[in-house]
């Protein structure tokens, strides 16, 4: 071999050794942080969140964007799921059926979110749950005390059932010694599966219905109901009567001289400051009240209204704010068991998850009824817009889905 061709041939065979060296260095090195490079480089992940902005219910959504943002911004911060950040896209469903049903289907069609958290009224609920959980084949997660009954496939439930709620409501009225009732409602599911529980358990326990009436939606003079109450003399009013409805009604009540309790599902911190001085003594039960006194439930809440002072008083059960916040863990918690974000995964790791730690208490969902065993409180409306827990109820099981 020539001394040209010598040279030619070992500056070949040093180059080749180089390049190999530095394919060997870079897959070493890629094998050990492909992993983390591809969950600090991936896309955030999108989750819808579905309430009303406008509308009727315009209260509640601003409650419940300020509740999904702060707990999507404390998730991001703590690591996000799987290693990557959450994207909140919002959609107003404008308490109306068919603006949530075409809002629901961009969420899913369009944005591609891998989970769909939201609606107020039941009424939404029913119209968008095809929309998101069958046809758009996405985990819907319903944050809402509501009238139960919700079982489908894909679908999620994070707020009180009516075991929940009415029975330890009717049962401390009864044993107090109230036996006749007067039940008043909104005319929607939501009321009138609510009150027909209501019935159940008041005869159940040997009291006794001696009226029901219901009134539109959009009700706001309530004074061809008032008198109606006012007339029948019950022991107990137990309404469901929803906003703008809620506060003309019961101080029409209370101002016309009714002389027995008023019960509801729908009484709190949230509500008690549009009542005013007639939400005295008013008596219901919910998963939150702003007197819980445990220390993880206190930090939140005041660390809420710190980060979110546009929405100061709106953190309430009424305002589904307890369940807004353990949907975004508990959902986070499925993925992260199921290690995917995949919709089939998420579903069977779903069914057994729990959160030590929740505002409220502890929460967990209970095989195979698709909602959750909630720490339930005894509480009663005072005039300053606050409530007192007459009791702590402990866990509920809901009777749901089997």
């Amino acid at each position: 071999m020539s001394e040209i061709k010598k040279v030619r041939f070992r500056r070949s065979a040093a180059i080749a050794t180089s390049l190999a060296a530095v394919l060997v260095l870079a897959a070493c090195t890629s094998g050990g942080s492909d992993t983390a490079a591809s969950a600090d480089n991936a896309e955030p992940v999108k989750v819808g969140v579905l309430t009303d902005m406008t509308g009727a219910f315009g209260i509640v959504g601003k409650s419940n964007e300020a509740v999904a943002k702060f707990t999507i911004n404390e998730i991001n911060a703590n690591g996000g799921v799987l290693g990557r950040q959450l994207e909140m896209v919002l959609a107003d469903s404008a308490t109306d059926a068919a603006i949530a049903t075409q809002v629901a289907s961009r969420l899913v069609n369009q944005d591609k979110v891998a989970v769909v958290v939201g609606g107020v009224a039941s009424f939404t609920r029913v119209a968008v749950r095809d929309v998101i959980a069958d046809k758009g084949n996405t985990i819907y997660i319903w944050p809402a005390s509501y009238e139960g009954g919700e079982c489908s496939t894909n679908v999620w439930n994070t707020g009180s059932a009516p075991n929940q709620q009415v029975d330890p409501t009717v049962e401390y009225l009864l044993a107090e010694g109230k036996k006749t009732f007067f039940l008043a409602g909104s005319d929607y599911l939501y009321p009138r599966n609510i009150l027909a529980r209501v019935r159940q358990v008041v005869e159940a326990g040997g009291g006794s219905i001696v009226g029901e009436e219901y009134v539109p939606l959009d009700m706001t003079d309530p004074s061809n109901l008032v008198s109606k109450v006012l007339a029948a003399k019950a022991d107990v009013l137990f309404e469901v009567v929803v906003l703008p409805g809620t506060a003309p009604f019961i101080k029409g009540v209370v101002d016309g001289g009714f002389k027995g309790k008023i019960a509801g599902t729908l009484f709190d911190e949230g509500i008690n400051p549009l009542i005013g001085a007639q939400a005295e003594g008013l008596i219901g039960v919910q998963d939150f009240y702003l007197s819980v006194e445990d220390p993880f439930t206190k930090s939140q809440v005041a660390k809420f209204n710190e980060q979110h002072p546009e929405a100061a008083g709106l953190f309430s059960a009424t305002f589904n704010a307890t369940a807004w916040y353990r949907s975004f863990y508990l959902w986070k918690a499925a993925v992260e068991k199921a290690n995917s974000f995949d919709t089939a995964e998420v579903n069977k790791a779903m069914d057994s998850v729990s959160l030590k730690d929740s505002i409220g208490g502890p929460v967990s969902f209970e095989p195979g009824t698709k909602h959750v065993n909630l720490q339930m409180y005894l509480g009663e409306s005072k005039a300053d817009g606050s409530n007192v827990i007459l009791k702590s109820l402990g866990s509920i099981k809901p009777l749901e889905c089997k």
